[in-house]
């Protein structure tokens, strides 16, 4: 199997990372109708299909590079729309360490791409609400207001991710990741036969 991208890749790369950021604006949009108590778990839930898109990406391109690459593009698309600075950041960092710390392996296995998955949707986890909610909350409330976010909600996210919610919304994350990533490969088995991944640990 080539191990380099080629431009074949880097299309399929970006045709299924919009898909997959698409997906996440969505769910994101639904949940923070419905209030800052649902809005703050969007990374978790929205993990669930995406982990559809992005085992499905893996399956059909197999190489290293792929988190980083997607990591940067879906980086790239929130701050487009406004998102926080530090969205990008954390999917940057997330897709790097997959890709160099687990993907980098000359054996890419079905359970590394799960293991990777799992970690990038945590890290998301963290850059999008752990750090701006908890830790840089003047930042965040300022661009949640030039966004003319009414405070009171505003003040429902951050009451939200008090105390050990921080923890929990990262657990949820990487959750999140891996029932995407695990329905993801049960979904796809006969793409990853093809990619003569199946049979790896």
């Amino acid at each position: 199997m080539n191990k380099k991208l080629n431009a074949k890749d880097f299309i399929l790369i970006g045709v299924l990372t919009a898909l997959m950021w698409i997906i996440c604006m969505i769910i994101s949009t639904v949940m923070s109708v419905a209030g800052p108590v649902t809005n703050v778990f969007y990374p978790a839930v929205a993990a669930i299909p995406c982990g559809v898109v992005m085992m499905l990406l893996l399956a059909k391109v197999p190489k290293k590079g792929v988190f980083a690459i997607s990591a940067a593009i879906q980086g790239i698309l929130f701050l487009l729309v406004g998102g926080f600075w530090t969205i990008p950041i954390a999917l940057i960092i997330g897709g790097l360490l997959c890709d160099f710390a687990i993907m980098s392996r000359g054996d890419i296995s079905m359970k590394s791409m799960v293991v990777a998955y799992t970690i990038w949707n945590g890290i998301f986890s963290i850059g999008a609400i752990v750090i701006p909610m908890r830790f840089l909350q003047s930042a965040f409330v300022g661009a949640m207001e030039k966004n003319n976010i009414a405070p009171e909600y505003i003040q429902g996210m951050i009451d939200i991710t008090s105390g050990f919610m921080p923890v929990v919304i990262i657990i949820a994350g990487l959750i999140g990741g891996l029932l995407g990533g695990y329905i993801g490969q049960k979904a796809l088995k006969k793409h990853f036969i093809k990619a003569g991944l199946v049979s790896a640990k």
